[in-house]
């Protein structure tokens, strides 16, 4: 309805979960991290939970569009199951015929038992992923974890995933439970949105939709983050609530009275945010507000005050054709999105381990990371012996480098470009690590001891953790995040930065000011970051790929020269 009026394309702010409009938070990413890890874990459960509209389902999907093409997955959406139906519903999921007067839990037990052998002598992983997973009866989850003791002498046959609201940690504290309990390898609870995300979340349905401007005021964002306390499926009803009622009040922009009445429509109840004060209330004010206004305008008039260098220090709209032709990581460019594409589900002939030895050669398995950080610094000219430090991350520091390392998948690898470590596991051969040192579009080139080799993603995702580390340059005197009101070296390199590339003039040039938090928050939006006007590594890192063209990329030439 008030699409035309804001000039959309489209209603952005629906509950229904479009892929288009999924944007993945540092909290949405750290929880696919998680289920990640656990399908390549190799047995016992991975436990994700969540307030209702949290974005857990959103996480799910992310998860099926990136798993592994050696993954074989049974989805539960309805787990009011008994015992019985659960099993008939997996064997449903995983193609297993069977008669459908079955009622025997030993002949569904059997049934699952060869498939789940058949699939690990293919080298497959079998998961199970149950959604709502609160619902379950204990006899069913006890009947779940009798599952996980379908196994061989080296791994389990069955992942468990569960997924579920807070009241499923309560269910699975219960004595009764206490074995599933310990079999429990990952856990991750997933919080609502902070303020500056649910900002960047407002933006980013809009920019999808269509708008770039500015549509809700600050204030307006601040109310719609503490009335949906950050719950996203919350955030999308009173904004299109305050949407529909600043059209219908002829306001181009969403001010906190309107947010406040749709608060009130969607939640039944008012927020204590106090409303804008009525227009005769300004008045009360205005004139003697603008009377001495007047008065020190003509002052400053008379002694010249007023004259061509304000012209120079206001800030210019921001030139993104530069960002855009320079960036070599414009996550949005049709060429790197070809690097993204899902990828076809494969039958691997080979098991992860004959894979791994195909690739690694002769060299010893690097366990402990000690050659792969080797490897990695002498893309940075450093020569590193472990003798030298008790890692390599601190030893980085004495050469003005950051350590960033955490789980993570292709994409986020990407948008960094940097050369990094990432950590790979098999059955028969454990835990060893290698050397990401460069992507070229469906192959990467990875290096293991003294091998380089080129192979395809899709044959590293069955052993790849998600597990990376990787260095990045520091500006001077950068030690932690820096937002407004900050001063310092660092900030002097932000802001020459700016001015460099952008034309703006920026005084003085040693403050974060709401200028060059609004420049940056910009800035991240447009590279995929999240856009909390926050001076953070990662935003350093994506500035660092447009300011220093001599540092180690991850990235292809051609595919640099495409964004």
């Amino acid at each position: 309805m008030y699409n035309d009026f804001f000039g959309l394309k489209e209603t952005p702010f629906t509950i229904a979960p479009d892929p288009r409009y999924l944007f993945m938070s540092e909290r949405h990413r750290d929880a696919l991290a998680h289920l990640l890890y656990g399908i390549g874990a190799g047995g016992g459960f991975v436990l994700l939970t969540g307030e209702v509209g949290t974005g857990k389902t959103t996480v799910c999907r992310c998860l099926l569009e990136q798993l592994p093409g050696n993954v074989r997955l049974a989805y539960i959406l309805n787990p009011k199951l008994n015992a019985i139906e659960l099993m008939a519903t997996m064997c449903d999921e995983l193609g297993i015929g069977y008669d459908a007067k079955e009622s025997s839990l030993k002949t569904f037990t059997d049934l699952l038992s060869r498939r789940l052998l058949d699939n690990h002598e293919q080298g497959l992983n079998t998961v199970l992923m149950i959604d709502e997973a609160q619902n379950l009866s204990v006899e069913v989850l006890e009947q779940i974890r009798l599952l996980t003791n379908l196994e061989t002498n080296q791994k389990k046959l069955l992942q468990i995933i569960l997924i579920g609201q807070p009241e499923l940690q309560e269910l699975l504290a219960k004595k009764e439970l206490r074995q599933l309990a310990q079999r429990i390898t990952a856990r991750y609870h997933l919080r609502p949105l902070s303020l500056n995300e649910t900002k960047s979340y407002l933006e980013h349905r809009l920019r999808i939709a269509g708008v770039m401007r500015p549509v809700f005021k600050s204030k307006a964002m601040k109310l719609i983050h503490k009335a949906s306390g950050g719950i996203p499926r919350l955030i999308n009803v009173i904004s299109d609530r305050a949407m529909l009622g600043a059209f219908a009040d002829n306001l181009h922009h969403v001010d906190t009275r309107t947010v406040n009445k749709a608060v009130e429509e969607v939640l039944g109840h008012k927020t204590d945010y106090p409303p804008a004060a009525p227009v005769t209330q300004h008045w009360k004010w205005a004139v003697p507000v603008l009377v001495v206004g007047l008065t020190l305008g003509v002052a400053a008039w008379s002694f010249g005050l007023f004259d061509k260098t304000v012209e120079q220090t206001m800030v210019k709209p921001t030139e993104n054709q530069n960002l855009e032709s320079n960036s070599v990581a414009a996550i949005n460019d049709s060429s790197f999105k070809s690097i993204e594409q899902e990828l076809p589900k494969i039958e691997i002939k080979k098991s992860p381990s004959e894979l791994a030895e195909d690739f690694w050669g002769e060299q010893s398995w690097d366990r402990s990371g000690v050659i792969a950080s080797q490897n990695l610094l002498a893309l940075w000219g450093i020569s590193y012996s472990p003798f030298q430090s008790v890692d390599a991350c601190s030893l980085s520091v004495t050469y003005g480098l950051g350590c960033d390392q955490g789980m993570t998948d292709w994409k986020f690898l990407g948008q960094l470009n940097r050369p990094a470590n990432l950590k790979f596991s098999t059955v028969q051969g454990g835990d060893f690590w290698g050397t990401l040192i460069s992507i070229h579009d469906q192959a990467v080139v990875m290096q293991f001891g003294e091998n380089q080799v080129t192979i395809e993603r899709k044959k590293l995702n069955p052993l790849w953790t998600g597990e990376y580390r990787l260095f990045w340059k520091k500006p001077p005197g950068f030690n932690e995040p820096i937002g407004v009101g900050g001063r310092g070296s660092a900030v002097s390199w932000l802001t020459s930065f700016i001015e460099r590339n952008e034309g703006l003039v920026i005084k003085p040039g040693n403050i974060f000011s709401e200028q060059v938090s609004d420049w940056l928050s910009l800035f991240q939006m447009e590279h995929g970051l999240v856009s909390d006007g926050i001076l953070g590594k990662h935003s350093i890192m994506v500035i660092n790929n447009l300011a220093e063209p001599s540092i180690p990329k991850l990235l292809s030439d051609s595919l640099q020269a495409g964004n």
